[in-house]
């Protein structure tokens, strides 16, 4: 057990930061590296030559045992006063360091990782009391290093011939390649941040929405650096150190073709009814189905009566109601390990197995019994291969599921009746005008910045749909259009 002075929780580490930049207190401190006056274009052709990435800030984080340097690109502060905090993009590299403190005892082990979860609270239960945390962390992240300490690393050989190079080539030290030595007990470390082939899958940026965790619409994704020193001498306390971090999209990698649609750019998705009667009903969105938090989600609900038939155009256009939801399913699924599926049962005797055989078989199994004997062990004891221990069934994985409406628009009618834009010279064709629909329902959604957005990754399954429906009379016309929401 470690005690209270030997660790640096989450949120902990965040406040000490803060606290740090006004008062100055020795638990963070923040300063630009002695290589931040190189060209952005020097720094990317020497970051191919470095194990550590070269970032300009430089958070520094403290316990009594441990000492963690986190590098990073830029910082922020929330509103609340609390940080500053480190600050990657989906593209970068959480590289630091991490230096054990001189009374450490000379041996032991060091593990240093990054940790990504996704924390959510459970539906309450109102038949059983509540007795534990509501609040369940799925980790979708997770990467660490262990670092054995001994005390003959400092008679090392290739330790003297690191420092004799660096004594040699001093220009090498000021572009960051953190060389470990056993007088500094330091250690460097990076982890580059996982990237998907598939599209538009993403890591999951950091999202806090509240802290109330009573709240059903709690949802957070978190990440941290943890540096865990255990040592080998029983006496000394253990020391762990946490440090968050946040990770925002960097929008340099985004394709300029795939971002910037143009207005016209739209598709035309059916709503299918239950059985066939004589209207097609249609929703229409920008093509790229993809919308950011900032903005909204325009949309046109059309219909057209085939045949064509001005009275029923104009009964729907009166009386239809149109119903438009902006659905959010979220289901986190934990992965437990997969053991090897059970072999069938296997009968206790000798009886069972031989009625259980076709009447061929068995006749095979008597001519050729000599064949089939079980062996003899040098005791004397038969074994028998169905005696053996079955292995243990797999767990079942536990699944949290919730789905909501967050938006939800209803009308009656349909206002407008299309009209085709044409140039002030010309006019459009009779065949253009009666190819428009019989009537249009024009609005959008608006976003919120609050909002969750979509993510499919490790178990996390966030997503949008737009539920329409239109209703005419008896008949409803409805479909299911998945949106994704950046």
């Amino acid at each position: 057990m470690t005690s209270p002075q030997d660790q640096v929780l989450l949120s902990n580490a965040t406040i000490r930061s803060s606290i740090a930049v006004e008062e100055k207190l020795p638990f963070f401190s923040m300063r630009r590296r002695a290589n931040t006056n190189l060209s952005t274009d020097s720094t990317r052709s020497l970051s191919k030559l470095v194990p550590v990435s070269i970032y300009s800030h430089v958070s520094t984080y403290r316990s009594s045992k441990l000492e963690l340097q986190l590098y990073s690109p830029s910082l922020k502060v929330h509103q609340d006063g609390t940080g500053p905090i480190a600050v990657f993009g989906d593209h970068d590299q959480v590289t630091g360091k991490v230096s054990l403190d001189p009374t450490c005892y000379h041996t032991g082990r060091l593990t240093i990782a990054i940790e990504g979860s996704f924390s959510y609270v459970l539906p309450k239960n109102w038949d059983e009391p509540t007795t534990s945390d509501p609040v369940r962390r799925q980790a979708f992240l997770s990467s660490k290093t262990t670092i054995a300490i001994s005390s003959s690393e400092a008679s090392s050989p290739i330790t003297a011939l690191q420092n004799a190079f660096i004594r040699r080539r001093p220009s090498m030290s000021s572009l960051n390649t953190n060389i470990t030595t056993s007088t500094e007990r330091s250690h460097s470390f990076s982890f580059p941040l996982p990237q998907s082939t598939r599209t538009y899958e993403e890591i999951p940026a950091s999202f806090t929405l509240t802290k109330d965790t009573s709240s059903q619409d709690y949802y957070e994704i978190t990440y941290k650096v943890v540096a865990n020193w255990e040592p080998s001498d029983s006496s000394e306390p253990p020391s762990l150190l946490e440090v968050p971090f946040l990770i925002q999209p960097d929008t340099d990698f985004q394709c300029i073709d795939a971002s910037a649609t143009t207005p016209e750019s739209w598709l035309e998705l059916p709503l299918r009814p239950d059985r066939p009667i004589p209207v097609r009903c249609a929703i229409t969105l920008p093509t790229s189905v993809t919308f950011s938090r900032s903005s909204s989600i325009p949309y046109f609900v059309v219909f057209t009566t085939t045949p064509r038939s001005p009275e029923l155009a104009k009964e729907i256009a009166a009386d239809a109601s149109i119903s438009v939801s902006l659905i959010r399913q979220v289901i986190v699924t934990e992965h437990n390990p997969s053991l090897p599926p059970s072999p069938p049962l296997t009968p206790s005797s000798d009886e069972s197995d031989s009625s259980s055989r076709p009447t061929l078989l068995r006749r095979v199994a008597k001519s050729h019994s000599r064949l089939t004997m079980p062996r003899r062990t040098s005791e004397g004891a038969i074994s028998y291969p169905r005696d053996k221990p079955l292995p243990e069934i797999p767990t079942i994985s536990q699944s949290f599921s919730d789905t909501r409406t967050i938006h939800h628009d209803m009308c009656i009618g349909f206002p407008k009746r299309p009209r085709q834009q044409f140039d002030k010279e010309g006019h459009p064709s009779l065949e253009t005008i009666a190819n428009l629909p019989d009537g249009l329902h024009k609005t959008r959604i608006h976003l919120n910045k609050d909002m969750l957005p979509t993510i499919d990754w490790a178990g996390i399954s966030v997503k949008y749909y737009l539920d329409v429906s239109v209703l005419l009379g008896p008949d409803d016309l409805h479909a299911r259009i998945p949106v994704r929401i950046r």
